[in-house]
């Protein structure tokens, strides 16, 4: 087996500039902020994608102080170019699943986002698809080391 690059965890996001990076994080606390809630899964999740995007300490703290006052999601969507927009969507769809389940007003910011990066409803439930895939290769990897998470069972 072989490793490709030179990053541990390459994403097409550290190809982006700094600024869509950070309307991307941006675009996940909307999502995250869509029902109402944020829960700490969910702030671990954009800690998470702040840190894989590389982003600068100031624009982390941009994104943090959103927290308590997110803005619109069309604000945040404005100005974003299509590729940012489509990294959105797919990080906001893992984003909104980490709390077990899409709740309606997530589910809705995805289709805001999936309609802002020009795709179709088919492509949204392809990337809720993949999300199914991700989790349950996660569970799967913790069993093979046998270090399961609690849920873990009801995933594989």
């Amino acid at each position: 087996m072989t490793c490709q690059g030179d990053f541990l965890l390459p994403d097409a996001a550290l190809s982006l500039a700094e600024e869509q990076r950070r309307k991307i994080a941006c675009a996940l606390v909307m999502v995250a902020a869509a029902d109402g809630a944020l829960v700490r899964e969910e702030i671990s999740a954009i800690e998470s994608a702040m840190g894989l995007m590389m982003l600068h300490p100031e624009s982390r703290e941009e994104v943090r102080q959103l927290l308590t006052q997110p803005p619109d999601l069309d604000s945040v969507l404005d100005g974003m170019e299509v590729s940012s927009i489509r990294l959105a969507l797919r990080d906001a769809a893992l984003l909104a699943s980490v709390d077990g389940d899409y709740d309606e007003s997530e589910l809705e910011a995805l289709r805001k986002i999936c309609d802002a990066a020009g795709l179709s409803k088919k492509d949204l439930a392809k990337i809720l698809d993949w999300v199914s895939d991700y989790w349950k290769m996660g569970a799967n990897g913790r069993s093979i080391i046998s270090l399961p998470m609690p849920g873990d069972e009801n995933i594989i």
